[in-house]
């Protein structure tokens, strides 16, 4: 999580929203002094873009979800019976950690929506929050994420963000501890009493333990000698990748944002736009594009992730007519690793690996959020756990 600015455009590299049931971030932000800079934003919502014309999308479902057109009857009363079951999970599902919802670890979350619910909620209400918000696609991810975090949405009105960006935490942090930057680790190697870090110059560094936090397509590379279970670990790991357009543009926009149903004609899930904010470092308004699985994928086969904007410039005309004169700058942001994808299995796979790891029996301990939730408050739960085991409580 981390604010960047470039080209007069204002965005963020990592995570845009911060949940109240992450109990671990909440005491880490506590921990850092920066809780009173936590800014609620109630009521989130945005529009939904259809064949049939748009409509209300809730981030955290209310009953204004009934209300969305072109459901069945059948499907409402079906939605009332799935939010009352979601509550009832809620002591057991824990929202940091995707394996407390191990049993839905086999069924896509296509499969599951459509069985409890139906396909008019999986398409109008699913789908294009999945989509619009972490690039999802309802077919290829288990049922665990929307099982495991769900209990504890339905009915919440509330997320937060920081009033100095999302970097502000990390700044904090920074502050409190010895953080050495720009320091490129080759080997990490682990012997019988310690653990040796190779570094990128040549050093070498030898510690009792080592903790390996970065992102879990990155990590297998780094270890000499892998155990079985790491390399199985490692092996399963998948990320998706995403594809983000920044304009910045003259003059006033009317604040929106805009999700698409996956039958829609368009390459962008969200389309957003936003008033210039000074005092809160942004000095243009902005227009955020963010490109479909479907877009991410063909742009990859054409390798064009420098030319993202290609993309998107004819739909951005389309709102905005004079944008050609109004445009200021644009900024491509392509992440190849976003989000860690909880596909069908891999909290199975997941769960010897936690289980291998609460053992004790290696002195390389891992955390993020490919070992926990795909969500910041999962990375920072793992990270807890790691601290607890490596502290012997």
């Amino acid at each position: 999580m981390g604010d960047r600015f470039e080209n007069g455009i204002a965005y963020n590299s990592g995570a845009r929203l911060i949940y109240p049931f992450s109990r671990d971030l909440h005491r880490i932000i506590e921990a850092a002094g920066v809780t009173s800079s936590l800014v609620p934003l109630k009521r989130l919502s945005a529009l939904c873009s259809s064949l049939d014309g748009p409509y209300s999308i809730e981030l955290m479902p209310s009953w204004k979800a009934l209300l969305t057109p072109g459901l069945p009857l059948g499907e409402r009363c079906r939605l009332i019976l799935a939010a009352l079951a979601l509550r009832t999970r809620r002591r057991r599902a824990d929202p940091d950690w995707a394996v407390s919802a191990l049993e839905w670890d086999h069924i896509t979350l296509a499969e599951c929506i459509r069985k409890e619910i139906g396909d008019g909620v999986l398409k109008r209400l699913i789908e294009p929050v999945f989509r619009g918000t972490r690039s999802f696609d309802a077919d290829a991810i288990s049922a665990l994420f929307y099982q495991s975090t769900m209990p504890h949405l339905v009915g919440e009105d509330t997320v937060f963000t920081f009033a100095g960006g999302m970097g502000q935490l990390c700044n904090a942090l920074a502050d409190r501890l010895p953080v050495q930057t720009s320091v490129a680790v080759t080997a990490v190697e682990q012997h019988d009493d310690q653990c040796v870090v190779t570094l990128a110059d040549g050093r070498e560094l030898s510690a009792d333990y080592v903790v390996i936090a970065t992102e879990g397509a990155r990590i297998a590379p780094l270890l000499v000698h892998p155990s079985l279970e790491e390399s199985e670990m490692l092996a399963a790991i998948r990320y998706n990748a995403l594809g983000i357009v920044h304009f910045a543009v003259a003059g006033s926009l009317e604040p929106c944002i805009e999700f698409a149903m996956r039958d829609s004609p368009t390459r962008i899930a969200t389309y957003q736009q936003l008033d210039a904010a000074p005092q809160q470092g942004r000095p243009n308004s902005q227009v955020y594009c963010q490109l479909t699985p479907e877009a991410i994928r063909q742009v990859q086969e054409q390798c064009a992730t420098d030319r993202l904007d290609e993309w998107v410039i004819d739909e951005v005309r389309a709102r905005i007519p004079d944008f050609d004169r109004r445009r200021l700058s644009t900024l491509n942001q392509w992440i190849p690793h976003k989000i860690p994808i909880f596909y069908p299995g891999y909290g199975s796979t997941l769960r010897r690996f936690l289980d291998w790891q609460d053992a004790g029996k290696s002195r390389i301990r891992y955390c993020g959020d490919w070992v926990s939730q795909a969500l910041l408050g999962g990375a920072c739960a793992s990270g807890v756990r790691v601290a607890a085991q490596i502290a012997g409580k």
